[in-house]
Parts: C-alpha cells; sequence; structure tokens
C-alpha cells in the first residue's frame, strides 16, 4: 500500500518536474533569443519578458515536488543535528504536517484565482493580451502535485519512514532491515 502510494507520488512528481524542466528549456530559448535579438539585430522581442514570468512561476511550482522527494529543499539543520533519531522524525513530520496546512491553502487560493480569472475571462495588459488561465492554471497545478506530495509524506513518516530512505528511481520494496 504504501509502495503504491508513494511510487503514484513520485510519478506525479516527475511529470511536473519534467515540465518544469521543460519550460526551463523553453526560459532559456527565450531569454537567449532577447539577447541575439537586442545585440546583433538591434531590436527586443517584447512578449520574452512576459512569458518568462509565466515560465519562471511555473519552473518553482512544478519542481518543488520532486526536490521534496529528493530532499533538495532548503532545510535548517540545527535541531536535526542536536536530536535523537526519534525526536528528528517528529520534527520531519511537524513540519512537513505544517507544510500541508499552508500548501493547501496556498492551493485553495490559487484554485480560486484560476476560477476567478476563467469566469472573468482576464488577459495579460501587454500588446499579446496572453489569457491568464493558462500560466495560473499550470502553477495552480504544480501546487497541488506539490500539495499531495507533501501528504504522501506525511503518510509515510506516521506509518514507516524508512520509505522515504528510497529515491525516487529505486524499485520501492522495503529493505530487509524493514522485512
Amino acid at each position: 500500500m504504501i509502495s503504491r502510494l508513494l511510487r503514484l507520488s513520485d510519478r506525479l512528481a516527475w511529470a511536473s518536474a519534467a515540465l518544469a524542466a521543460l519550460a526551463l528549456a523553453l526560459l532559456f530559448i527565450l531569454m537567449l533569443s532577447e539577447i541575439v535579438a537586442r545585440n546583433l539585430l538591434g531590436f527586443s522581442l517584447g512578449f520574452t519578458w512576459e512569458i518568462s514570468g509565466y515560465l519562471l512561476g511555473l519552473i518553482i511550482f512544478m519542481a518543488s515536488s520532486w526536490s521534496l522527494r529528493n530532499e533538495k529543499h532548503i532545510r535548517i539543520t540545527l535541531l536535526r543535528e542536536n536530536l535523537p533519531a526519534a525526536g528528528v522524525r517528529w520534527l520531519d513530520l511537524l513540519a512537513t504536517l505544517l507544510g500541508v496546512v499552508i500548501a493547501t491553502f496556498f492551493s485553495a487560493a490559487f484554485i480560486g484565482f484560476c476560477l476567478q480569472t476563467w469566469h472573468s475571462g482576464t488577459v495579460s495588459s501587454t500588446p499579446q493580451q496572453i489569457p491568464l488561465i493558462y500560466p495560473r492554471l499550470l502553477m495552480a497545478l504544480g501546487l497541488i502535485v506539490f500539495t499531495l506530495t507533501l501528504i504522501v509524506r506525511g503518510v509515510v513518516l506516521l506509518v514507516d519512514p524508512a520509505w522515504l530512505d528510497h529515491t525516487p528511481d529505486d524499485d520501492l520494496t522495503p529493505r530487509e532491515a524493514n522485512s
């Protein structure tokens, strides 16, 4: 049960990270195009700055789940280094549950924001008039996946934290010590 839940969470995190990587590549191409256009051709591609901002938001939200799962988020280790293993587990659980509350709040807020944008048909105030539902919806999706990843992490911390020792590339079979 835990392995399936973790595997599903890992797949969602991987998919959102893949989308973030694609957005990062597109961001690179846009910025490179802007640099070439300005310095070699003498004009600016006006849309690159707007699109780049949307891509940056998408990258941040979509990459968060993968970063969490691979323990690449910033941590303050002062308490972790001075607590016994059981204390570290409970501290990690507390931080995860607090993260769930905050991420759930932001996910709900972003969903509301998307619904408001959808109903009003809001577009950007630039000449491109990009419908804002698209970048906002993708950012909301990234937040939702991050929230689900935090929830799964909380469940795993409650049931058997040893499962978190597995990286998403592992086959997710229990170690001999846990069998």
